[in-house]
């Protein structure tokens, strides 16, 4: 829907999986794609297509390969990861695809690498910002979530995936986002919860 002419993504892992029949898998995508026949709204989706395309050869994709698949007008696409191997399944992805955009792979911590990056990204870029962890001040002194606030205020647009064990953490969580959203003077945004019932309030 946004259609970017640059996609970032900051900690990007994969394209594409094995399908391991690992615990992580049956709680994830093979939940999702047994439980998805039974919903339009998700049978008739991009990802389950994708996806389900790919299980019958046994494999799954992570984002970067959705993303490749997805965003067929994208003119450059930036991979972060300080795994090299991670990368080089990207790379290997891309070329089994044969996409036609500009593929770039950064193998460094994306926190110090996009402070340089964001001045000479255009403003029509798309960043998924993915570190599971937002709060947490890398060596360039900044955290994901002034990543996102520096990009959005250069008038780019931001996916922002971040996660929690506690539904004490979630409540930390919520009130940073809000209150440095604020300060920023950044008041168009969407947030979504998803939150697993086994979530305690102060222990995992």
């Amino acid at each position: 829907n946004e259609n970017p002419s640059t996609y970032v993504e900051t900690n990007s892992a994969c394209a594409i999986y094995q399908m391991e029949h690992t615990p992580e898998q049956q709680y994830g995508i093979y939940h999702f794609l047994e439980r998805a026949n039974d919903e339009n709204g998700l049978k008739d989706s991009m990802y389950y297509k994708l996806e389900k395309s790919e299980m019958l050869k046994g494999n799954y994709l992570g984002s970067p390969g959705l993303a490749m698949n997805v965003l067929k007008g994208v003119n450059d696409f930036i991979f972060f990861d300080i795994e090299k191997s991670a990368l080089d399944n990207v790379s290997s992805y891309a070329g089994q695809i044969k996409i036609h955009s500009d593929v770039r792979f950064l193998n460094t911590d994306s926190l110090n690498g996009m402070i340089d990056l964001l001045p000479t990204l255009p403003k029509s870029t798309f960043i998924h910002i993915d570190p599971y962890e937002i709060d947490k001040k890398g060596d360039s002194g900044v955290t994901y979530l002034d990543l996102l606030i520096q990009a959005t205020q250069l008038g780019m647009k931001c996916l922002l995936w971040y996660g929690f064990m506690t539904g004490d953490d979630k409540a930390s969580l919520d009130n940073y986002i809000v209150s440095s959203l604020e300060k920023a003077g950044i008041k168009d945004y969407i947030g979504v919860e998803l939150t697993m019932n086994s979530i305690r309030k102060d222990s995992i």
